[in-house]
């Protein structure tokens, strides 16, 4: 189903795409020094795929250190939640769950029904925690049994990634 533009919005916000970290001098030394490290022990095992992919990952993180993210709007709708351009029925989706410690962790995740696409999470920025419960609580079931952020977002919080 596609997005109906009647649809009510019941809440909305705004976002950056990812989180632009404040990296020192010595972060850039780090990171330069271990991708030189496994370029060279891929080269050595004659792994030139992960040599290649290493290679792409840091000329993805320099592009991604010059330019500003993005904005990207949250709207829960009556259908669904529309995330940027995509839409997602309710059909769609498992459940919700909120992490929630302030100052660094305040984020949405969404789980997806569809296997392929593994669960997003969304930052709540200045949105009230208990609002986006009651509201995503008339169409979803929120998951109480996961209480911590996931692996990959605390990695990145943690490499400054």
């Amino acid at each position: 189903m596609t997005e109906n533009n009647n649809d009510k919005i019941i809440l909305s916000w705004q976002f950056p795409e990812y989180i632009q970290y404040e990296r020192g001098r010595s972060w850039y030394v780090v990171i330069i020094i271990f991708l030189a490290v496994l370029v060279i022990y891929s080269i050595i095992t004659v792994n030139f795929l992960f040599a290649l992919f290493l290679i792409l990952f840091g000329l993805v993180l320099v592009l991604q250190v010059r330019r500003s993210p993005a904005k990207v709007e949250l709207k829960i709708r009556e259908q669904g939640i529309t995330i940027g351009e995509k839409f997602y029925e309710w059909d769609d989706i498992n459940n919700f769950r909120l992490v929630y410690k302030p100052p660094e962790i305040k984020r949405l995740y969404i789980d997806l029904k569809n296997t392929f696409f593994a669960d997003f999470s969304v930052p709540l920025e200045e949105q009230k925690v208990d609002k986006v419960r009651e509201v995503l609580n008339n169409y979803l079931t929120e998951d109480l049994e996961k209480k911590e952020e996931t692996l990959i977002d605390r990695l990145g919080r943690w490499m400054k990634i």
